[in-house]
């Protein structure tokens, strides 16, 4: 019973949603991943030291424990990144370090120009971050405002957080690999210059005494042999780098120490991998 009244409110709330494309990717999917990230940040706040930002890449690449917050999202540009930890700063009172995991695709990318638009809307929902391009959203009769009830409301405990285990499909076959790598050239090569959150989140950590470090994730050499040898997909976070050289950086992409067995599948990190990977972090941040 109680099942087919979820189901109801559920198919109810839909009917309020303005786009009918909306409607039919939101259907059934009220984010869990957002809600647990949400629901940690109110209820933990006090005891979190360190908070993680970035997408898929550091969603499963580092495993938190009561006093970490992972806060990455699948596709979660800079601008969301840099966001989350300016509302953050606010909300977790002892925040001593911030782990930003800078991904291929970096350099260009903006989640609202892309297929995963509707996605940003949760911003907005769980943490109140308005949205980067309003006109965006108005295109595609998309309304900004529009709050979405959580999928699951339910005490839960924070020792086994999502995502483990966790592989993208399309990472698993050589055809997906190269279409998946082509794509992250494609965003890396934007002349959009999405870095420049990257010199913002390094000017706001700085003003608030909080330690940043800057990861660049493994990859598997079968994902890195579909990617041009005279082409450094990193070369605009490297110009920041240069130019503040006491900000922490950990570039993992070309690392021997990750094997085969350490990923779920080409690009992403298994929890073998992710707890290597972990263990890095918090070694960088002890020099």
């Amino acid at each position: 019973m109680k099942a087919k009244f979820k189901k109801f409110l559920l198919k109810a709330a839909c009917c309020f949603i303005p786009s009918r494309r909306l409607r039919i990717r939101v259907r059934g999917n009220f984010d869990k991943v957002f809600y647990y990230k949400a629901k940690k940040a109110l209820l933990l706040a006090p005891q979190i030291e360190t908070i993680v930002l970035g997408s898929s890449h550091a969603q499963c690449g580092f495993v938190e424990t009561k006093q970490d917050l992972n806060l990455g999202v699948a596709s979660q540009d800079l601008y969301y990144s840099y966001q989350l930890y300016m509302k953050c700063r606010l909300m977790l009172p002892n925040l001593k370090r911030v782990v930003l995991f800078y991904s291929e695709f970096y350099a260009g990318i903006e989640e609202e120009r892309s297929q995963m638009i509707f996605e940003t809307l949760k911003y907005n929902q769980y943490f109140g971050i308005p949205p980067k391009n309003p006109l965006l959203y108005a295109e595609k009769n998309m309304d900004t405002n529009l709050k979405f009830a959580p999928f699951e409301i339910k005490e839960f405990t924070f020792d086994d957080p999502y995502p483990f285990p966790f592989y993208a499909p399309d990472l698993t076959t050589p055809q997906g690999i190269k279409t998946v790598a082509e794509k992250h050239l494609i965003n890396a090569l934007r002349d959009n210059n999405q870095t420049a959150f990257v010199e913002k989140l390094i000017r706001a950590t700085d003003a608030d005494a909080v330690k940043l470090l800057i990861v660049v994730p493994p990859a598997s050499a079968e994902y890195r042999s579909y990617m041009p040898v005279d082409v450094n997909v990193f070369e605009a976070l490297e110009k920041v780098t240069e130019k503040y050289k006491d900000v922490l950086y950990l570039n993992c992409y070309r690392s021997e120490d990750f094997t085969k067995e350490d990923f779920a599948d080409a690009d992403h990190l298994n929890r073998q991998g992710a707890e290597k990977l972990t263990a890095e972090i918090r070694k960088a941040f002890q020099k």
